[in-house]
């Protein structure tokens, strides 16, 4: 997780709070209106934990988890009254069953196989109370079509930071983006290069991988209609699935 590593200083700083600042009137709409007070809520590929401070504040209790370990660094710093651990999707286990899930920014598209989605799906079923609703986002194939490959460059005083989106494959079904990034440290730039990608779904393999964990039919959303604006709601489609067995 080396990637997400180098750039977590990056997304926390620019993106993190721009994303969940939109993302979490959805949610209250979506999601946490059908919660109890103080429930127990996973927040999976939690990234630096802006949303998991934003639920804590609420009165939510929340563990998060992510690959990257520099994410899981700033998150407990962030949000101390979460708990946080590094692991990956496909692999996370627990002996807690949470009233809810909940996976944000596009993380579900950085799973990049079906039989990977269908995995971490069935990690997140697992730990899960009977009826407990998992909402999630993911990119339709119009957004990597456009915006997600656009370039892009910041420039600071001690910072840098260039994207350069290589375009979406087809035949793959993923989109590249080639990152390169310099911060400076006393009178010294540290220069990292990496390349992150995602993968399009179409709704059929969505529906086809929850239902394999063990979910019922999922509710659909368009984030335009929920009040997501500009380049963020752009083909961007917010699912609610409950585990059965409730």
């Amino acid at each position: 997780m080396a990637a997400y590593d180098d750039f977590a200083w990056f997304y926390d700083r620019y993106w993190n709070e721009e994303f969940h600042s939109a993302a979490f009137p959805i949610l209250e709409q979506i999601l946490l209106s059908r919660l109890r007070g103080g429930a127990c809520i996973l927040d999976a590929c939690c990234g630096t934990g802006y949303l998991a401070g934003l639920l804590t504040d609420r009165g939510y209790r929340v563990t998060g988890f992510d690959a990257s370990a520099a994410m899981i660094d700033l998150a407990r710093e962030r949000t101390p009254r979460a708990h946080f651990e590094v692991a990956d999707i496909m692999q996370f286990r627990s002996s807690t069953r949470f009233d809810a899930a909940v996976s944000t920014f596009d993380s579900i598209n950085h799973v990049l196989d079906p039989s990977s989605l269908a995995a971490a799906f069935q990690n997140l079923a697992a730990v899960l109370k009977p009826g407990a609703p998992f909402a999630f986002d993911v990119l339709l194939e119009a957004a990597y079509q456009t915006n997600w490959a656009e370039n892009f460059s910041l420039v600071r005083s001690d910072h840098v930071l260039i994207l350069t989106g290589t375009g979406f494959d087809f035949r793959t079904s993923l989109a590249h983006c080639r990152m390169t990034m310099f911060r400076k440290a006393g009178e010294c730039w540290k220069r990292t290069d990496t390349e992150v990608k995602e993968r399009c779904y179409s709704s059929g393999e969505i529906d086809s991988a929850l239902h394999e964990a063990g979910f019922r039919i999922p509710v659909c959303y368009s984030a335009r209609d929920l009040g997501m604006a500009g380049q963020l709601g752009e083909s961007r489609i917010f699912y609610v699935a409950e585990r059965e067995g409730a």
